[in-house]
């Protein structure tokens, strides 16, 4: 049986960690339970999302400056995709949700926005985000927040498109 997207919501606090130089993270409530493994698989510029159920989410581009979050090979959850030059902010959809991933004037902050208002902030270390503290005032859909994760760890790669998308030249026109 397949759950409904509406029951993966996040309200409240909870904490992204991973170790230094590691591509492998989870997704912690304070209480210390684990509501998702994530793994970075940055050559392909993917991310695998397994929850507690063991049902598995896999994170892609779908084009340039665009990054989807699949259930299914054929099954698009959600969708980011990036709304200014500098991506500094962005468009979350997905079933049901619609929401604004908007950086913050201070490093290493950002804010999900619906209409203008944060409904959910991300702060990372003075550092790196290998630590990534969430406080949700509403309920925020989880796909919203791991596509949100997933462009600003690594925002460069998720404004790319990787090399296997690129479509192939056309052929000269025959003479």
């Amino acid at each position: 049986m397949v759950r409904p997207y509406t029951d993966y919501l996040l309200v409240g606090k909870a904490q992204l960690l991973s170790p230094w130089f590691s591509n492998r993270w989870q997704l912690h409530t304070p209480s210390g339970s684990v509501l998702a493994h994530l793994e970075r698989l940055a050559r392909i510029h993917v991310a695998t999302i397994t929850l507690p159920d063991q049902s598995r989410w896999i994170i892609e581009p779908a084009g340039q400056s665009t990054m989807r979050l699949m259930d299914k090979p054929d099954n698009e959850v959600a969708r980011i995709i990036r709304r200014s030059w500098w991506g500094r902010r962005w468009e979350v959809s997905g079933t049901g949700f619609w929401c604004e991933l908007v950086s913050h004037p201070r490093p290493r902050k950002w804010q999900f926005q619906i209409g203008g208002s944060s409904v959910a902030e991300l702060s990372g270390s003075p550092i790196s985000y290998n630590r990534v503290n969430i406080d949700a005032i509403i309920a925020l859909p989880l796909p919203a927040l791991l596509l949100g994760w997933h462009v600003i760890a690594r925002p460069w790669e998720a404004a790319a498109v990787p090399n296997g998308l690129i479509p192939a030249p056309k052929p000269p026109a025959k003479r």
